[in-house]
Parts: structure tokens; C-alpha cells; sequence
């Protein structure tokens, strides 16, 4: 069965709300910002995380898939750069999960982990050898359960499938391509599955951001995503 669920930049307790639900459907998953990012992140502090994730349990969306977004200008950079950025990130998930008693990693140990590539943003190999092997040998809870990912559009003319499909180490792609002709759908009528991907040996996309706010000019500051992700997130066992 299909699964659909958002995203977005804002705290989800601030869009989440009935008529979100009543508009658009209820989500499997939420995916939310985690540091280093520009906007607000879930690890910004203890009741912070607590309210997102009694917020995102109240919708009926209770998996979490974490992205994060580091300057642009880093992702050009060195392989050291990567590994700092990468420490950031798994350090703000690891605090998260220590912060919030009922969130868990998911039964199969693997946590898809994005990291969020702007269509005008040209990737190093450098870059994505650092910040992917950081993530994929990160041990913890007696393994290795974080597996690198990345967000972004496999038609942009930066280098994106081209440096994950030679430096390895990318485990999904997420594709927030195409829109046009799709914005009419929702996570109640999601449209048959159209997403862009990238060629061999680069992987293939599991997820699909077939509708964005502001190009599709939703009501809510969400967009809305399609694929199966649910068995490769946090998962919530109760509310926080």
C-alpha cells in the first residue's frame, strides 16, 4: 500500500492542525529538520522535541525520517567538511532520541538519514565520501542503523547523481521532482508514481516530494511526499 506523509521547514506543531488533516490527509511520517539546518530543528531543546513529537503522535504521523541541511557552500567542500557536518547531525539525532523516552530506531535497524542537496548546489565527491562514510559507520545500539541518503533533483545540473553513483555509500534517493501536473493530489488521492530518479549506479528513489507549498500554493506551509518510508524511520510507541 502507498504511503504518503510531509515534510516541512516549520515545527510541526505549528502547521499541523485539523484542517491540515481534513484538507490534505493524515500522514504516515513526518520528516523534520535536524542540525545543521537553517530553520528550526527538532534538537533545538528537550521540550522542543517533546511538543514536535506530541504534535506529529496527534496527527496519526508516528514516524519521523530526519534530514538535514547544512550551508550549501559546505557541499562543495573537503571530505572534512562532510565528517564535521555529518558529527552535527548524528550527534542532534542521538540527543534527540535520548530526549524523547518513546521514540525508537525501526525493527529493521536501518534509519534512512537525507541530507538536503538544493538543486543549484554542485556536490564534491570529497564532500559526500565524508559526510556519507561518517553516517554509514556510525555505531550505536550494538550497530551501525544510520543509512545516508540524499534529497535532491536528479535532472539539476549540479553534480549530485553523478557523485553519489562514484563515491557509493547513498542508500535512497529522495526526488523533489516533478511537480508540474501534480500539485492537484494529496495524501488522501496520491498520483501514480512518476518520480525522477537517477541513472546506475547511483540508487534508485524511494521517495517522491510530488507537491511543494509554495509552487503548488498550499494552504499549509508542508509539502507532501510519497514512498515508503515508515519501515526506515523513527518510530514513536507512544505519546512523548
Amino acid at each position: 500500500m502507498a504511503e504518503g506523509g510531509y515534510d516541512t521547514a516549520s515545527y510541526i506543531y505549528d502547521v499541523y492542525s485539523s484542517g491540515l488533516i481534513s484538507k490534505y490527509g493524515t500522514p504516515s511520517y513526518w520528516l523534520r529538520y535536524f542540525s545543521p539546518a537553517p530553520n528550526g530543528t527538532v534538537d533545538s531543546s528537550a521540550a522542543h522535541a517533546k511538543a514536535e513529537l506530541d504534535a506529529a503522535w496527534d496527527s496519526g504521523g508516528k514516524h519521523l525520517g530526519p534530514i538535514t541541511s547544512p550551508p550549501q557552500s559546505h557541499l562543495s567542500g573537503t571530505y572534512a567538511q562532510g565528517v564535521a557536518d555529518a558529527q552535527t547531525f548524528m550527534s542532534a539525532l542521538i540527543t534527540v532520541y535520548d530526549w524523547v523516552g518513546p521514540l525508537y530506531l525501526p525493527t529493521n535497524k536501518t534509519l534512512y538519514c537525507w541530507l538536503d542537496q538544493g538543486s543549484a548546489t554542485s556536490m564534491s565527491t570529497n564532500y559526500w565520501s565524508g559526510w556519507s562514510g561518517y553516517v554509514n559507520s556510525y555505531p550505536f545500539a550494538g550497530g551501525y542503523p544510520f543509512y545516508a541518503c540524499l534529497y535532491c533533483n536528479p535532472l539539476a545540473a549540479g553534480h549530485n547523481c553523478s557523485t553519489i553513483g562514484s563515491a557509493g555509500g547513498c542508500f535512497a534517493v529522495w526526488s523533489s521532482e516533478p511537480e508540474t501536473g501534480y500539485c492537484g493530489y494529496t495524501l488522501r488521492n496520491l498520483p501514480s508514481w512518476h518520480a525522477s530518479g537517477c541513472a546506475p549506479p547511483a540508487p534508485s528513489t524511494k521517495l517522491w516530494q510530488f507537491a511543494e507549498a509554495g509552487y503548488c500554493r498550499l494552504s499549509y506551509n508542508v509539502d507532501m511526499d510519497e514512498g515508503t518510508l515508515t519501515p526506515y524511520s523513527f518510530y514513536l510507541g507512544s505519546r512523548p
